[in-house]
C-alpha cells in the first residue's frame, strides 16, 4: 500500500506541484482547510490522516467532534497509539455524530499528514508524507489542490484503502463517499484558503525577520542583559502579546535574572511585572522536572482562568538553564504551531548566546584576574588606573596609590615552603575584602607586591586605610614561619604626580622608604624632600591623632 501523496504524484504529476515547508506552516494550512469547513458550515466528508501524538490536547479533540457535527461525516487514519483513539465508543456503537476514528495498521511505514474535503460546493486536498528526507533542513514537501478530479482520485484510493484495511467500515465509508463527491470548486470558498495562506506566510516572514534580529543581537553583542532585552522586545512584537518574559538562572545561588517586554509600557515595574514573575518561577519548577513547553489555552484543562501564555524552555547541554514565557492580551486567544515553533527557535539560540556570554565572561575573568589570589592582574591593574585617573581629572578630584609588599616573603617561601608562601598572599587578599572599599580595587603587580587604587582618597584618608592594612596583615600567622609583616607605600593624584607612570613611581619609592627605615611601616611620597621618610610605624602615635581628626 502506497501513501495518498505518492499515488496522487503519480497519477497527477503535471497538476501537482510540491513546495518544501516548515511543518508548523503545514499544520496551520491543514487548520485553515478544516476552518473552510466550519466556518461555512458544509455538509461535507473529511477524511484527514494524522502524525502520532500520544498527547492531544482539549481543544483539538473538540475540534475533531466538530468536524463530525451539523450533518457532515469525518474519518482519521491515525496510529493505534494516538490519543484520538480515546474518542472510540466501540463498533457498530458509535453515533452519526462522532468521528470514525480509523487505526493505522500495526507495519504502517508512512508518517502521513492529508486532509480529503470533499463537497458539492467545495473540493480541496493537502497532502504530505513527514520525515522523508531526515537530512534536509528545509522542511517537507508538501502540496494542495482544489481540483474536482484530484480530489476524486484520492477518493478512490481512499476507499479500496478502507477496504483493505477496514472491511468492517468499508460500505459506510463508501456511502459517505458517494454521496459526497466533488462538482465544482467554489470560487469564493478557495479564494478564503488562499487568502488566509497568504496571510500566514506574511506572518511567518515577520516571525523570521524577528528571529533573524535576535541571531543578529547575539552576534553583535557579548553583552547578555542587551542580548535579552532586545529577545523579548523581538518575540513580544511579533506575536503581537500583551507580555513577554524571559529568566535566566545564573550559576550561583544568586537570583535569577529577568528581562519583560509589555505591549502597554506603563506596566512595567507594577505588580503586573512581579506577577509574572513569580508565574516565571512556578514554571520553571516545572520545567526541571519536565522540560516540554507549558501552554495554556482559554480551554485547556490546565489553564488557571489567566491569559492564555505559553513557556518554552532555555536548554543547553541537557540542562535547564532559563525560560521564555510569552501571554496574550486576549483572552481568547489559542496559541498555533507555528508560535511555539518560534518560541522554540528563540529559546535554542537565547540558551546558546547565554552560555558564550558566560564563556567570554570567564575568559575575560581569567585573563584578567591572578588566579592564586583573586585579584586583578597587572593589565587589569593598568587599564583600571588609566580609567580612574581619567575620571580624577574631569571631576578634579583625588586618587590614591597604594604600593604593598610583604617583608621578608623570599624567607618565609625558603623556610616554610611554597605552598606557605601561597596561603600568605591568599591571606592578604582577604585583608583587601575586608578592609577596602567597594569602589577600591587590588591587583597582584607582581611576586609578592601588590598595587590598591583608592578613588576619591585624599592623602590623608590613604594613609588610615594603609595603617588598617598594615595592622591587619601583622595578625596573620603562617604556621612554620610567625607572623606577616608589610612595607606600604603612599601616592596621591595630583600632588605627587599626574599620570600613571609617575604615581606608580611615586608609590614604589615610598614603599622602599618604608622597607629602608625597618620595613612593617607605611610612608608617603614626598615630594619636596628627595631623602624619603616614614610617616608611620607601628607604634606611631601621630596615627590616633589623625583617625580621631577625620
Amino acid at each position: 500500500m502506497h501513501s495518498l501523496y505518492d499515488v496522487l504524484l503519480t497519477q497527477h504529476g503535471r497538476q501537482l506541484t510540491p513546495v518544501r515547508c516548515a511543518y508548523s506552516t503545514i499544520v496551520q494550512l491543514h487548520r485553515y482547510f478544516e476552518d473552510v469547513v466550519l466556518e461555512n458550515s458544509l455538509n461535507a466528508l473529511v477524511i484527514e490522516s494524522l502524525p502520532l501524538s500520544a498527547k492531544r490536547p482539549t481543544r483539538e479533540k473538540g475540534r475533531v467532534r466538530d468536524l463530525a457535527s451539523g450533518g457532515r461525516r469525518a474519518f482519521f487514519f491515525v496510529d493505534q497509539a494516538d490519543a484520538l483513539n480515546e474518542l472510540v465508543t466501540g463498533v457498530g456503537a458509535q453515533s452519526v455524530a462522532a468521528p470514525m476514528i480509523l487505526p493505522q495498521a500495526k507495519d504502517n511505514r508512512f508518517n502521513e499528514h492529508f486532509v480529503v474535503i470533499a463537497d458539492a460546493r467545495f473540493s480541496a486536498l493537502l497532502a504530505t508524507v513527514r520525515g522523508r528526507d531526515e537530512g534536509c533542513l528545509g522542511g517537507d514537501e508538501v502540496f494542495c489542490t482544489f481540483e474536482p478530479d484530484v480530489v476524486y482520485s484520492a477518493l478512490e484510493y481512499l476507499m479500496a484503502r478502507v477496504g483493505a484495511q477496514h472491511p468492517y467500515h468499508a460500505a459506510g465509508f463508501e456511502s459517505a463517499v458517494r454521496t459526497s463527491m466533488p462538482k465544482a470548486a467554489s470560487l469564493q470558498l478557495t479564494l478564503s484558503v488562499t487568502t488566509k495562506l497568504a496571510h500566514l506566510l506574511q506572518e511567518q516572514a515577520s516571525r523570521e525577520i524577528a528571529v533573524n534580529r535576535i541571531a543578529t543581537a547575539i552576534r553583535e553583542s557579548l553583552e547578555l542583559g542587551v542580548i535579552l532585552q532586545k529577545t523579548v522586545d523581538e518575540v513580544g512584537t511579533a506575536l503581537n502579546v500583551g507580555s513577554c518574559a524571559l529568566r535566566v538562572e545564573t550559576e550561583t545561588a544568586e537570583q535569577a535574572l529577568n528581562y519583560f517586554y509589555f505591549a502597554d509600557d506603563s506596566e512595567r515595574g507594577t505588580i503586573r511585572e512581579e506577577k509574572i514573575t513569580n508565574d516565571l518561577n512556578l514554571h520553571s519548577s516545572r520545567l526541571h522536572e519536565h522540560a516540554e513547553p507549558i501552554i495554556q489555552d482559554p480551554d485547556d484543562e490546565t489553564s488557571s482562568g489567566d491569559h492564555p501564555s505559553a513557556v518554552v524552555p532555555l536548554i543547553f547541554h541537557e540542562r535547564l538553564i532559563g525560560a521564555l514565557q510569552v501571554t496574550a492580551a486576549d483572552r481568547a486567544r489559542v496559541w498555533g504551531e507555528n508560535e511555539i515553533l518560534l518560541l522554540r527557535t528563540v529559546a535554542n539560540q537565547v540558551a546558546v548566546a547565554v552560555n558564550h556570554a558566560r564563556l567570554f565572561a570567564q575568559i575575560q575573568q581569567q585573563a584578567l584576574t591572578d588566579a592564586l589570589t583573586g585579584c586583578h592582574n597587572r593589565r587589569s591593574f593598568d587599564m583600571q588606573f588609566d580609567r580612574e585617573l581619567q575620571v580624577a581629572r574631569r571631576q578634579h578630584q583625588p586618587l590614591s596609590l597604594i604600593m604593598l609588599d610583604l617583608d621578608r616573603f623570599k624567607q618565609l617561601n625558603d623556610s616554610a615552603g611554597h605552598d606557605a608562601g601561597d596561603a600568605a598572599l591568599q591571606n592578604l587578599a582577604k585583608c583587601f575584602d575586608q578592609i577596602l572599599r567597594g569602589i577600591d580595587s587590588a591587583a597582584r603587580f607582581g611576586g609578592d607586591e601588590f598595587a590598591l587604587i583608592l578613588p576619591q582618597a585624599y592623602a590623608e584618608g590613604a594613609l588610615i586605610v594603609a595603617e588598617r592594612l598594615r595592622a591587619q596583615i601583622s595578625q596573620i600567622q603562617i604556621p612554620g614561619f610567625g607572623n606577616l609583616s608589610a612595607s606600604i607605600g603612599v601616592a596621591t593624584f595630583p600632588s605627587h604626580g599626574s599620570s600613571r607612570t609617575e604615581l606608580i613611581v611615586a608609590a614604589d619609592a615610598a614603599l622602599y622608604s618604608a622597607k629602608g627605615g625597618g620595613r612593617d611601616r607605611v610612608c608617603m611620597f614626598e615630594a619636596a624632600d628627595s631623602n624619603r621618610k616614614s610617616i608611620f610605624s607601628s607604634d606611631d602615635p601621630c596615627l590616633d591623632i589623625l583617625e580621631s581628626s577625620m
